[in-house]
This record gives structure tokens, C-alpha cells and sequence, in this order.
């Protein structure tokens, strides 16, 4: 799929997940716990308010027709997620939480008639792992995923700055069988100059994994993700060629590229691997826990 670009400067935030309330109003973050039966007659108790909030966010992150495993692998991350900002302040509202959450109103407007096929498969996949999170040393961690990568996962500290031990570049299989694999912008010679003043960029550096980390224009250099937000790439694996006119960016995989990829998560579950052996690949040295 290609695109051209021939405005001015497109910036796009990048950020995954994405904050989606659609213009709902929800609760701060209480506890509110309900007892839920297990298949052996044990009750236990479920945090409804904060199960129900991770149906509305994997129905607005993940496909509803992703394998089982692969929804509840997306139900784990996003409830760590959560929890990891519940922690940080106790009186945040779902909404303020940053990931993708849609409405029980907006599944059905999506849905239509499938609604409630598709909405109790998700709910079943996320009660199947109520109140499960991913730690490391005793901490929910920072659960960050995206759509899909170049066939590596990329390290935090390459994005953000941060070194996490648990965000570490890991190999991610199947990828190019998700729609959002590869694509290209096409970016006029003489719109790029008005943007960084010459039309002449080269990669100057790129990660371990593949990732652009630097782009040389002129005397000046730029980060990977300054080019990737000006020009809304879909992702900082690209490569840079020309034509007479035009400057064409060809990339590979759609996000920021850190911690686990959805389309790759598909694939390991359609290779039979459940759920938290997922996990385990995508958030090195994490461990599940029950809250």
C-alpha cells in the first residue's frame, strides 16, 4: 500500500496505546469485587468494575476474531497496564487510563447483529484470566504492545529512554501475515525541504533489531521516530529510496515496536502456544500474578 504526503508537516502521535473514552464518563478506579464460581464450585472474587473496564479495551485494541489465546494474552497486558497506573494514583478514572477502551454502545454499533457473539467470547477470554498481571520484582510492569513489528520486537530504551529489563528484543514470528506488515509514504523532494531545508536524507543508524535510530539530512541528524511522526510513517523500520520527484519511505510492521506484538501474539496462539506462554516471550523474565 502506498501513500504520498504533498501538505506540509503531518505529525501523528505514535504512542501506544491510545487514550479512547469515546465521550463516556467513567468511575475513578474503586474496588469493587464480585464472587465468580470456578468450573469446581470454588468461588472467588473479581474486581467487576476493572474486568469489565479490560473487555472494553481488548474489543478496542484487538481484532474480536484473534484466537482465544492471543485475547487473553491482550486481556493480561491491558489489566497490568491498567493496575500499573491505578498504583501510581489511586483516583484516576478509566477513561485517563491511556489504552484504547470502546463502549459496550460501540461494539454494538461496530458489531451489529454479531454483537453478542463477538462481545462473550471476548468476556469469557478476559474473565478466563480475572485479575491477572504481570510483575517483575514484585512490580506490575509497564505492559506496552503494539500492532505488529519487522519480525523483532524493539528495546524500551531505544523508544523511551528507559532501559527495562522485561522490554528486551525478541524474535516475533509471523508477521508478515498481518495487513499492516509492510506499507510506503511517498513524500515530494520539495515538500521534505521545506520541512528540514534539503532532500537528500540517509539512515545513519539503526538498532540492533532493524529499527531506524538516526536519519542524516544535510549537516543536521534526526532521530528515527522525528521522521517516522513527521511523515506518518506506521513505523521506525524503513528504508529510504528517490525518484526523480519524490522521497518513498518503505516500512515494515505498524507501532512503536516495544513489548508484545498482536499480530505476532495471533500467531504464536495459532501455533498452539497459550496464553502465558506469550507473555512470557514478549515481557522477558515477567511473571503472572493474581491480584
Amino acid at each position: 500500500m502506498k501513500r504520498y504526503i504533498f501538505i506540509g508537516v503531518l505529525v501523528i502521535s505514535i504512542f501506544m496505546p491510545m487514550a479512547i473514552s469515546e465521550g463516556q464518563v467513567m468511575p475513578v478506579c474503586n474496588i469493587i469485587e464480585e464472587k465468580m464460581t470456578n468450573a469446581d464450585n470454588s468461588a472467588k472474587s473479581v474486581n467487576k468494575e476493572l474486568e469489565d473496564y479490560v473487555i472494553g479495551v481488548v474489543a478496542g485494541e484487538m481484532p474480536y476474531n484473534f484466537p482465544h489465546e492471543a485475547l487473553k494474552a491482550q486481556a493480561v497486558a491491558a489489566r497490568t497496564y491498567a493496575v500499573r497506573q491505578i498504583k501510581a494514583n489511586p483516583n484516576i478514572k478509566y477513561e485517563d487510563i491511556a489504552q484504547a477502551y470502546i463502549s459496550i454502545d460501540t461494539m454494538k454499533k461496530r458489531w451489529g447483529k454479531n454483537f453478542d457473539i463477538n462481545y462473550n467470547k471476548i468476556k469469557n477470554d478476559v474473565y478466563a484470566t480475572a485479575g491477572e498481571i504481570l510483575e517483575y520484582n514484585n512490580e506490575p510492569i509497564l505492559a506496552t504492545f503494539c500492532s505488529t513489528t519487522n519480525g523483532y520486537t524493539e528495546e524500551c530504551q531505544n523508544v523511551w529512554t528507559q532501559d527495562l529489563p522485561y522490554l528486551k528484543s525478541v524474535k516475533s514470528e509471523g508477521e508478515e501475515l498481518s495487513p499492516y506488515y509492510t506499507d510506503s509514504v511517498s513524500v515530494s523532494k520539495d515538500n521534505f525541504a521545506k520541512i528540514f531545508g534539503t532532500s537528500n536524507p540517509v539512515i545513519s543508524e539503526k538498532t540492533k533489531a532493524g529499527y531506524v535510530k538516526t536519519v542524516k539530512v544535510g549537516e543536521e541528524t534526526y532521530s528515527g521516530n522525528k521522521i517516522r511522526k513527521t511523515f506518518g510513517l506506521k513505523s521506525t523500520s524503513f528504508t529510504i529510496s528517490t525518484n526523480k520527484n519524490n522521497i518513498i519511505f518503505s516500512t515494515k510492521g505498524y507501532g512503536h515496536g516495544v513489548g508484545m506484538s498482536q499480530y505476532g501474539a495471533c500467531y504464536m496462539a495459532n501455533s498452539g502456544n497459550d496464553y502465558k506462554t506469550i507473555l512470557k516471550h514478549y515481557y522477558t523474565g515477567t511473571n503472572i500474578k493474581k491480584l
